[in-house]
This record gives structure tokens, sequence and C-alpha cells, in this order.
């Protein structure tokens, strides 16, 4: 295989499933489908959210585990894909729910699904002693997106959280996962300019949360979006279910400081909070950003004037082109996303076009030659691959298996001068 024209690899709405319900920290996957399947995904969910002390792979050498902690499956194997997986349902669904987790899911892989298993008579028979839900076709040919959110809304219906007394100026954050990039750091970041403003997070939908907090989400005043592309399908149910407005950011998620400001200024007038507390971190973080890149401008005339190319979803491209555009004064020369049919999208694009930029839209990124690449580091190596001596900024998921000690944030003021840290250091 010639790996300079490898495809792009997306992870699509059978990973998303899976994120969604490993993004709960008492919930568990498990997965009906063979090792292939399993491995990887195991092995993320424990990267990005660990969960156990245990590190002796002996400890999880049981059955159906293979010495991960997470995601245990049913190895499917020809005999099974001919005759069924009943005996080894029938074996695993019980151990798996005697692990002290509040929420199990079974979900079949793409070659499960064809199988035609019907999951909810194993887990009916089964009369388990926590709540299960069967996923049996997560969207394998949709985005990760919509497979996180459909996963999300099952698990919210069969926890039927109830309605409760209102708190104000309470809020749930919706959309994001523990498959985003730093996504503890980026949680603990907009936790932080929130409390600030006198803003309690109720719950983060599946990112770090615990089924206790879903089942309390109807406590929460507003539900507010950090990706909107992760939040649609959920904010709706939400309101049909609870009566609970939301808040979308126009600008996409806060990325940058022009884009964080606008998402703060926007939670705080809807709650009626004040905003000037976390206005006042952003502008003094903004404050430490120019005085070191004037000193980088006067020695090298950079970043002003590089290009670069953005590959990841809307909701991250949007405020991201507009903030090197703007802001550092670098040019776009490829822009691409996911999902290019929603409003980030179309913002994107019109933003492009009033700054003489089209041309970049859903350009080659290896004809394009940017200085530096945004994106996963499949993305970055790809280019490189193709002889292309580019910086890469890895901003997304799947990544280079690099082990963060320090809890690093994308999003709000802390991310912005991660982000402008790493350029500058690059360039």
């Amino acid at each position: 295989m010639n790996l300079k024209n490898l495809p792009e690899i997306i992870p699509d709405g059978f990973t998303g499933a899976i994120m969604a319900i490993e993004g709960i920290k008492d919930a568990a996957v498990l997965l009906n489908g063979p090792t292939g399947c399993k491995f990887y995904h195991g092995a993320v969910a424990d990267c990005q959210l660990p969960r156990v002390d245990s590190l002796d792979p002996l400890y999880y050498s049981e059955e159906f585990y293979f010495g991960q902690p997470r995601v245990p499956a049913t190895y499917l194997d020809d005999h099974d894909y001919v005759f069924g997986a009943t005996d080894k349902l029938e074996k695993i669904l019980p151990v798996v729910a005697q692990k002290g987790h509040s929420l199990v899911a079974v979900v079949n892989s793409p070659g499960a699904a064809l199988i035609g298993d019907d999951l909810e008579r194993f887990i009916a028979r089964a009369g388990l002693p926590v709540p299960c839900i069967a996923i049996e076709s997560a969207g394998f040919s949709d985005s990760f997106a919509t497979g996180f959110q459909r996963a999300v809304i099952q698990a919210l219906e069969l926890l039927n959280p109830q309605p409760a007394g209102v708190e104000q100026k309470s809020v749930n954050l919706v959309g994001l996962s523990i498959f985003h990039r730093h996504w503890q750091g980026n949680l603990d970041e907009l936790c932080y300019l929130l409390k600030l403003c006198g803003i309690k997070v109720v719950t983060a939908l599946c990112a770090g949360s615990r089924v206790e907090e879903l089942q309390n989400l109807g406590s929460a005043e507003y539900n507010l979006v950090v990706h909107g592309e992760f939040a649609d399908q959920i904010t709706r149910f939400l309101k049909e279910r609870f009566g609970q407005e939301s808040i979308i950011p126009e600008n996409g998620a806060p990325l940058g400081f022009d884009a964080t400001e606008a998402w703060i200024r926007k939670v705080c007038r809807v709650t009626g909070a004040d905003s000037s507390p976390a206005l006042r971190v952003i502008a003094a973080a903004r404050k430490q950003s120019c005085e070191i890149l004037s000193r980088f401008n006067s020695l090298t005339g950079l970043p002003k004037g590089a290009t670069f190319a953005v590959n990841t979803d809307p909701s991250m491209a949007l405020p991201l082109t507009k903030w090197l555009y703007s802001w550092l004064g670098m040019v776009p020369v490829s822009v691409a996303t996911g999902d290019s049919d929603n409003d980030y999208a179309a913002g994107l694009q019109k933003f492009l076009l009033d700054i003489d930029c089209m041309e970049a839209w859903n350009m080659d990124a290896a004809k394009a030659a940017p200085d530096v690449a945004f994106g996963s580091e499949f993305f970055i190596s790809r280019l490189r691959l193709r002889g292309l001596p580019v910086i890469g900024i890895d901003i997304s998921l799947p990544g280079n298996g690099y082990i963060d000690f320090i809890q690093k944030s994308l999003l709000g003021a802390r991310g912005a001068l991660y982000l402008l840290e790493k350029i500058i250091n690059e360039l």
C-alpha cells in the first residue's frame, strides 16, 4: 500500500456510541463483536478517561477482558457469525454487570449487527442488577457525532431522569466528549470561567459525568452547548423532556480569545450572570500573549504571513480559522470540515469569502503546502509522508500516543495561550 495516498481515517458512529457510554465514569460498554473491534476502543477509552488503579494486565486476564479494563467483548469468531452469539452473550452479561457499574450498554459491532441476535431479549432474560441498554446499530455509516448523540439519548431514555427544582444560573454542558483532544482540560477551563461568573455546572453530559449526575440534569436552568455538532439532537431531546432552553454559540466552540469572550457574554446575558470576572481573566491572557507576540514578531516577522491548513469539526474550524487570521495574521490555504452542512460550516465559508480566501475551502492540504497544519495526528502525518515539512498542531484524535503529564486545554483563555505557545515555538 502506498502510504502517501492512504485515505483519511475518520471515526464513525460506532466509535461515537462507544465513547459516549465510556464517557460516563460508572458505566461500561459491552462490545458484541470480535477482538479487532475491541482493543482500539478499549485503549482509547482507558487513555482518555482512566478509571482503574491497577496497572497489572493480569488483573484483567479473565475471559472477555483480554488484559484491558475497558470494553469487554464477546470475541466473535466464524462459528458465531454462522450460528449466533447466544452462548457468549449469556456468559458475559452477568460478568460485566457484577463489576460495580451503574449502567451497562451492549453495543453491536458492524459484523455482529448482521447476525441478528436479539440483544433486548438477552438483556431481559439476564435479570441484571443494573440498568442495561442495547445499541443494536450505532449508525456505522454516520458521523462520530451522530453515533455519540444517539447513544447519549438512549442512555437518558433508559435512566429516565425526572424533572427537578430548577436552580437559577445553572447549566448542563452539552457537546463535549472524552474523544475530544484535551477534553478534561477543556472541561476544567470552561467550568472555571463559568464559576467566576457565578454559574454552576450541573453536569457535562457523557464527558466525565456519573449516572447520578445525569439523573439530576433536569435541575439545570439551561443547556449550554460547547460543540454544536455534538449537541443538536441532545438539546432537542432535553427540550422535549424538560422544557430546557439551550444556549448555542454563534461563533462555534470557545476557542481563541474572541470566541471565548462571545461564549461567556452570551451565557451570562441569557442567565443574568455577571460576565466581568471571566472577561478580566480573558483580557489578562490576551495582554500576556500580545506582549510575547510583539517581541517574537519584531525578531522574526512571524507569525504574520505564515500559511495554515485546518482539518477538524466545523465548531472548531470556524473560531480557529477566524482567530489565526485576525489575531496572528496567518493565511488560510486549506480549510476542511467533516460536516459541511451546518451553520458553522456556512459561517466559515462566508468568512473565507469575505477575506478573499474562498479557494482554501476543501482545498487539498498537500497541494496547498501550508506552513502549519491543525488537525489529527493522522492528518498531519499524511502531509509529512507526502514530503511536506509541515508544522503539526494536533487538535483532535486520533493522536500519536503522546502522554500528557500536565493538563492542557484547547478551549478558553488557557487554551488560547497553549495554542499560541505551540504555534510560536514550532515556527
